[in-house]
């Protein structure tokens, strides 16, 4: 069995890692990946490609995933895609969200097609709630309701089409929205990265004492 493994994140700023002191959640699960290497005297080993870009919406990433996953694809490594996004797309700006919900079930239905192209190993992650509701943040609308609207969106393409599921919401908001968030009240915190990092964790099996079986 291949006991190599590389994952590449798709997203917007939070994969970017915006504000997290310690890198962001990507960054803290290359982090764990990399001491389950030398935990493993090198048996098991994840490489973890950070692929976000802040600001970008569904359509961005369709428009470049295929050139971003082709050249990072090699024999010797098992490919596991995990992407987030949603609350770019549902922004408004005089009242227009970016992207519309049906152009956002269309590129989530493109993405998870060129994606099994290259693999079955495919996640998404849930944006985590907006805490007050609605921000503005350089112009922009973002509403909690409307990022709930997308992601619920994304997760039923996601599962219809084969795809793994991991809610965040529900953790952040049992976790207590106040002190989860950075000065902008938009983007998470050291803590609210933590949390994503844990969730996509346990999915990858990295939470384990024990050599992960792959993907968990």
């Amino acid at each position: 069995m291949n006991n190599n493994y590389r994952v590449l994140v798709f997203g917007d700023s939070l994969a970017y890692g915006a504000w997290d002191e310690e890198g962001g959640w990507v960054e803290r699960l290359k982090r764990m990946a990399h001491r389950r290497t030398v935990e493993s005297a090198g048996e098991f080993k994840m490489q973890v490609l950070n692929m976000g870009i802040g600001g970008d919406t569904s359509s961005k990433i369709l428009a470049r995933v295929e050139a971003e996953i082709a050249p990072r694809q090699s024999a010797g490594w098992t490919p596991c895609l995990i992407f987030s996004y949603g609350v770019n797309d549902e922004r408004t700006q005089d009242g227009s969200s970016e992207i519309s919900i049906a152009e956002l079930e269309k590129n989530t239905k493109s993405i998870i097609t060129i994606a099994k192209k290259y693999t079955d190993h495919i996640i998404f992650l849930e944006m985590p709630p907006i805490p007050s509701g609605a921000v503005i943040f350089k112009g922009k609308e973002y509403s909690d309701s409307r990022t709930a609207e997308y992601e619920s969106k994304i997760k039923s393409v996601a599962k219809k089409l084969g795809a793994d599921w991991l809610p965040a919401r529900e953790k952040f908001e049992q976790a207590g929205l106040d002190s989860l968030y950075s000065y902008d009240n938009l983007h998470p915190n050291d803590r609210g990265h933590e949390i994503l990092a844990s969730i996509v964790a346990e999915k990858l099996g990295l939470l384990s004492p024990l050599l992960p079986t792959p993907y968990g």
